[in-house]
């Protein structure tokens, strides 16, 4: 089989895989969005709010609804960003949804899911993963923001998507659990260990991914300019060892 024919079915199982990850992410999403119905007016009978009449007031209230809001269209915002790359004719609008998406993330997703996960379901242990997934958020985003003014195009890319994969982990977090209710496995040890991996997970793969893929680990094709540059500068050293 020739190189380019397997480097054309790789991309083309890489596109398939994006595909289908998209289209169940997309069909969660709109199953969150569908299961606002229980939100407004808050039915405390419902799957999230469910045993939270007594803590469902005050400060809570208006961050939880300020965050399901905000939510939704954030992750769009960053769907649209990944999509275009800041390329072509889309380049433009990409840096003004840019600007609002880092701003929304700032000032009301990451704020909001910091102050919710102070009464999160399951308690503290639950708690402390998705405050830290709330700072981790505005984090990357923030890098996102400052490689790109320093046009530092790779990093900012890198960074961007961290910021997305951080986005999406509520998407993640809601499937599994999902798939723990159907299988009768779902606890709150199940719900405490989901807080922490459905974010933590697609994160370290994604660094696994980034160090496999990095050039240190790569050999240097036969008769490049480093390879050459490489074997100049190894030969020097006997040339030092063994002045004529």
């Amino acid at each position: 089989m020739s190189a380019t024919h397997t480097t054309a079915r790789r991309s083309w199982l890489h596109r398939a895989i994006l595909f289908a990850a998209t289209l169940l992410l997309t069909r969660v999403w709109a199953l969150t969005i569908w299961e606002y119905r229980n939100y407004i007016p808050p039915n405390f009978d419902s799957a999230f709010l469910c045993g939270m009449r007594d803590t469902f007031f005050g400060w809570y209230s208006i961050a939880f609804y300020a965050h399901i809001v905000a939510g939704p269209i954030v992750l769009l915002l960053a769907a649209f960003l990944m999509f275009t790359g800041g390329r072509g004719p889309l380049a433009s609008m990409h840096r003004r949804v840019a600007k609002l998406h880092i701003a929304i993330v700032v000032t009301v997703v990451a704020p909001t899911g910091f102050l919710m996960a102070i009464r999160a379901h399951a308690g503290p242990i639950a708690g402390v993963g998705f405050a830290s997934l709330a700072i981790a958020t505005a984090m990357t985003a923030v890098r996102a923001m400052q490689t790109a003014k320093q046009r530092s195009w790779v990093s900012h890319r890198k960074w961007a998507t961290r910021c997305f994969l951080l986005l999406l982990s509520p998407l993640l977090l809601r499937l599994v659990s999902g798939l723990a209710s159907v299988l009768d496995a779902e606890s709150e040890t199940f719900y405490r260990i989901n807080a922490w991996v459905s974010w933590l997970a697609p994160w370290l793969i994604y660094e696994l991914v980034l160090y496999i893929r990095s050039p240190s680990l790569r050999p240097l094709p036969k008769g490049s300019r480093h390879e050459q540059v490489s074997n100049s500068q190894t030969s020097v050293v006997p040339a030092r060892l063994h002045p004529g």
